[in-house]
C-alpha cells in the first residue's frame, strides 16, 4: 500500500510537471506569434504611412483624368491631394465583413517605381506616352507621371508588353474624354513615370473566421479590387492623427477621425492594435490590457498584446 501511494504520488507529481512545462510551452508559443505578428503589421502601416502623399517632385495641384468628379464615391480612392483619410469607429468604405467598432484607414501615394521611361516628348494634348521599351504595366493600373512643374493621373489601356501608355475609352473608372481633357502640361524626356497605390485598412474576418488585418487595394482600378489579409489575430484598430490647427507645419492636436475637418493638415497618425491569440484558455484568467486610453477586458482567455507607434509622413514634414 505505501508503494502504491507513493507511485501515485510521483505519478501526480510527474504529470502536474509535464502540464504545467506544456501550457508554459503553449503561453511562449504564442506570445511569439502575437508578438511576430504585431510587429510585421505595424512595419507595414508603418511603410505606407511614411509614404502617403508621395508625387515625385511635383508641388503642383495634381490633374486627376479619371472618369471621376470629386462628388463621386470612389473618387477619394485616387484622390492624392487628400492622401489620407480615415473613419474612427465606422465602416466608410470597408467591406461587408468590417468588425464593428474599429478604425478605418485610406492610404494614397505614387512611390511605386513603373519601370518604364517614356520616349521624346509627350504633348498636352496626347492620349499616348511613347515608352523606350516594352511596357510591364498591367493595363488597368492607375499611373502618375510627373516631372518638376507637373502631374497627372489617368488610367493605362494600353495592353502589358505594349510599348506604350494610354489614356483611352473603357476601363473602371476609365478616363476623361483626351480630346477635352488634356495633361496638365507638355512633358519632356524629364517626364517620371508611377504607378499609384491606394490603400484601405480595415479589421475584417480572416481565413480561420477570427478578426484580421485586411488590406484593400484599388490600384488596378475598379473592376481589379484585391482584398488580402495582411495578419491575423488582430482583434481592433484604434488611429489619432496628428493635425496642424494654424498652418505653422507643426502638431498642435492628436484627433480621432471624426474630429479633424482638414485632413490634409494631417502631419503625423498613431496607431495602436490590439493582437490576440489564435488559441483560448491561454492564461488562468481573462486578461486586462490598457489600450486606447482604456483598460479592455476582452472576457476570454487569450493571450493579447498592444502594439502602437506613431508615424510623421514625411511629404508633409517641415
Amino acid at each position: 500500500m505505501v508503494a502504491i501511494t507513493l507511485s501515485l504520488i510521483l505519478t501526480a507529481g510527474m504529470i502536474h510537471i509535464f502540464t504545467g512545462s506544456s501550457q508554459t510551452y503553449r503561453l511562449n508559443e504564442a506570445a511569439s506569434r502575437v508578438q511576430e505578428n504585431g510587429r510585421f503589421a505595424i512595419d507595414q502601416l508603418t511603410w505606407d504611412l511614411r509614404q502617403a502623399g508621395f508625387r515625385g517632385g511635383c508641388r503642383q495641384q495634381v490633374n486627376n483624368l479619371l472618369d471621376l468628379e470629386p462628388n463621386d464615391a470612389d473618387y477619394l480612392l485616387f484622390d492624392l491631394e487628400n492622401a489620407i483619410n480615415g473613419w474612427n469607429n465606422t465602416a466608410g468604405p470597408a467591406p461587408a465583413d468590417y468588425q464593428a467598432g474599429t478604425d478605418v484607414l485610406l492610404i494614397k501615394h505614387a512611390a511605386r517605381i513603373s519601370g518604364v521611361t517614356a520616349s521624346g516628348n509627350t504633348p498636352a494634348h496626347a492620349n499616348t506616352i511613347n515608352l523606350t521599351q516594352s511596357s510591364t504595366v498591367p493595363q488597368g493600373a492607375i499611373v502618375f507621371v510627373t516631372n518638376a512643374s507637373n502631374c497627372d493621373i489617368f488610367q493605362n489601356r494600353a495592353n502589358l508588353n505594349a510599348s506604350t501608355l494610354t489614356r483611352g475609352a473603357a476601363g473602371n473608372p476609365g478616363n476623361k474624354n483626351p480630346g477635352q481633357n488634356h495633361f496638365s502640361d507638355s512633358y519632356q524626356d524629364d517626364m517620371e513615370i508611377f504607378l499609384l497605390r491606394s490603400h484601405l485598412y480595415y479589421i475584417g474576418t480572416g481565413s480561420t473566421g477570427a478578426p484580421a488585418l485586411m488590406r484593400v487595394s484599388h490600384h488596378e482600378g475598379l473592376d481589379q479590387v484585391q482584398t488580402e489579409e495582411l495578419v491575423e489575430g488582430v482583434r481592433d484598430m484604434q488611429i489619432t492623427y496628428g493635425v496642424d490647427t494654424n498652418g505653422n507645419r507643426e502638431i498642435n492636436v492628436f484627433q480621432t477621425a471624426n474630429q479633424v475637418t482638414n485632413w490634409q493638415r494631417v502631419l503625423a497618425i498613431r496607431v495602436s492594435l490590439l493582437l490576440q491569440s489564435n488559441r483560448d484558455f491561454m492564461v488562468d484568467a481573462p486578461m486586462t490590457v490598457a489600450f486606447n486610453g482604456n483598460n479592455v477586458t476582452p472576457g476570454d482567455r487569450r493571450f493579447y498584446q498592444v502594439f502602437t507607434t506613431t508615424v510623421g509622413i514625411r511629404n508633409r514634414l517641415p
